[in-house]
This record gives C-alpha cells, structure tokens and sequence, in this order.
C-alpha cells in the first residue's frame, strides 16, 4: 500500500512542477508582450499563489508519507 501512496505522490509533485512551468511560461509571455496580468476573468497573481500554496500543501504530504514509510508509524 505504501508503494501506491508514493507512485501517487510522485505523480502529484510531477503534476505540480509541470502546471508550474506553464504557470509561470504564461506570465512572462504576458509580461514580455506588457498585457495586463489582472482582469476580470483571469489573475495571473492569484493563480501564482494558489499554486505555491498547493505546493506547500503537497510537500507537507509527501514528507508525511516519507515518514511514514521510513518509521513505519
């Protein structure tokens, strides 16, 4: 069973490295092409720290299931 929770702790950081390139690939075209970073419908901001919260959220996990796996706790 651990070695399920790992596979999918793995893909999840995966996930989140690669929809963070592409988060921050969008920002600097915006940037580079000067287009407003807020609107009405889409902010650049907000999905920049929704993300890094995401980020911490999935490291505190995959610590978790780290030590979970090393202590067997």
């Amino acid at each position: 069973m651990s070695g399920n929770k790992l596979l999918i702790a793995a893909v999840a950081t995966v996930i989140w490295v690669i929809s963070g390139l592409l988060l921050f690939e969008v920002t600097s075209l915006v940037s580079a092409f000067e287009l407003p970073v807020s609107g009405p419908i889409l902010d650049l901001t907000s999905l920049l720290d929704a993300w890094l919260l995401a980020g911490v959220i999935l490291g505190v996990v995959d610590v978790a299931l780290l030590w979970d796996m090393a202590t067997g706790w």
